[in-house]
């Protein structure tokens, strides 16, 4: 009998589970409705987890260590740390489409 593979478990919530994809925190002040068809649009292969979160204040409340300054904001997630945060979409997709994890 074989076990199911099952995605692994990151050290903390935001925090990518695949050592070769980032995970993705977006604050914005309205919902995005399609966040595959951003990453699509934007040519971004790299990113593997969006979280979506329309309010700053309770962000962070519930992230303090983020210490966001205003919306919009973007950080990036590899499997242990924060490795990039920008207030600009234009600097993001730069970024994500410069780098990669490890």
């Amino acid at each position: 009998m074989s076990i199911p593979e099952t995605e692994p478990t990151p050290v903390h919530p935001l925090f990518s589970a695949h050592e070769n994809k980032y995970s993705l925190l977006m604050v914005l002040e309205t919902e995005k409705t399609d966040y595959n068809k951003w990453l699509e649009d934007n040519e971004i292969t790299n990113v593997k987890t969006i979280h979506g979160r329309t309010s700053l204040e309770h962000t962070n409340g519930e992230y303090k260590f983020l210490e966001l300054e205003k919306s919009p904001a973007y950080v990036v997630f590899d499997t242990k740390d924060i490795v990039y945060k920008t207030y600009s979409e234009e600097e993001l997709i730069k970024f994500l489409k410069e780098n990669n994890p490890n």
